[in-house]
């Protein structure tokens, strides 16, 4: 565990309309949480919770810088945002970093209110934005859960597609092999493994693929290249789930547009979820 980081702990999709993106991630078969709301941040989010890691729905409702970098997404596209990478300790974080030579600021305080089983919960985190330096391509944070006991219920887990985890995200680059020096020091010796022109990122809990624009689909055989956002953007997402044939009868019932392959991956396009490339993997 190099620099007291422990692997992927989210990813944020940025929506426009947390209401219809709760609907839409419903209709792809994922069990959500309560809105939670942000007061230092000014924004809200619903989350899709697995054992180990989770996906953020994440909006601008109020005023607040984070707020306000949301809305100058959003005026643009919806889709990924940005990754959290998880640790048990954020100030160790930060001076291990500091001392490889990033200027990464000190972790900061950040609560989320919402509605659990056991009532209403003011859940704690520690954040920190790390420098485009340290994980160039990636807008990346550094999370430390404080509250973590409150944070996962047996019925937040249960999603009818069978989802378990976070398998990757994705992001497009104009040269994937020329950062693999900054995420090595980040993340440690050797996590970055070059194949061809694409670079895979070993986190120590779930992957990130580093991607040209015209070799993503090398990756996602069914990406649309030319409605890709310009590099750098993190475009995909694959989720882990338990059985892709539930997974996919469940698509099937509500209509959703999605293909498969051999092995049985489901692939599901921007237009069904929120902007992303989707998809589901057996796990």
């Amino acid at each position: 565990m190099a620099n007291n980081i422990n692997g992927l702990d989210h990813a944020v999709i940025a929506v426009r309309d947390l209401g219809l993106a709760d609907a839409v991630f419903h209709r792809l078969g994922f069990t959500l949480t309560p809105r939670g709301e942000h007061p230092e941040w000014g924004t809200a989010n619903h989350c899709i919770m697995f054992r180990q890691d989770y996906i953020a729905l994440q909006g601008a409702v109020g005023e607040g810088e984070v707020a306000d970098e949301l809305r100058a997404f959003t005026d643009l596209r919806e889709g990924l945002h940005g990754i959290s990478l998880g640790t048990d300790n954020g100030a160790a974080v930060v001076e291990r970093l500091q001392a490889a030579g990033f200027d990464v600021p000190l972790p900061r305080s950040l609560s989320r209110r919402i509605e659990t089983p056991d009532g209403t919960a003011t859940l704690m985190f520690s954040e920190t934005l790390l420098p485009a330096a340290a994980t160039p391509g990636i807008h990346t944070r550094v999370t430390q859960h404080i509250t973590a006991e409150r944070e996962r219920f047996p019925e937040w887990l249960d999603h009818p597609n069978t989802a378990i985890g976070i398998a990757s995200v994705t992001a497009i680059v104009a040269e994937p092999v020329e950062l693999t020096t900054a995420w090595d020091q980040v993340l440690g010796p050797h996590r970055s493994v070059i194949t061809d022109d694409t670079v895979t990122i070993h986190t120590g809990r779930g992957m990130i693929f580093l991607s040209r624009p015209d070799d993503l689909t090398q990756l996602h055989p069914e990406a649309e290249l030319d409605d890709l956002p310009p590099a750098p953007a993190l475009v995909a997402l694959a989720v882990l789930v338990a059985d892709t044939d539930r997974a996919a009868q469940w698509l099937k019932h509500n209509e959703v547009e999605f293909s498969r392959d051999r092995e049985g991956t489901i692939r599901i396009p921007p237009s069904e979820a929120c902007g992303i490339h989707l998809e589901m993997v057996k796990g």
